[in-house]
């Protein structure tokens, strides 16, 4: 098992600014359920990125493979 987050620096980079973008969904999150679940989706959307560059990584994050 190779985690690529830990052994490639550009990789790390990419994963890093997509929790960095995660983290904002929910930081700028609005008060009503509907801006709450909105921000849930795209939360999910960015797992799926992580995904796609380390797997080992996003399952860390709560990812699952469907």
């Amino acid at each position: 098992m190779e985690w690529h987050y830990y052994t490639n620096k550009a990789k790390k980079r990419r994963i890093d600014e997509l929790l960095k973008q995660a983290a904002n969904l929910f930081a700028n999150c609005g008060p009503t359920a509907a801006a709450r679940k909105e921000a849930l989706e795209k939360e999910k959307e960015l797992i799926n990125e992580i995904a796609k560059i380390d797997r080992h990584f996003a399952e860390r994050c709560g990812w699952r493979a469907n």
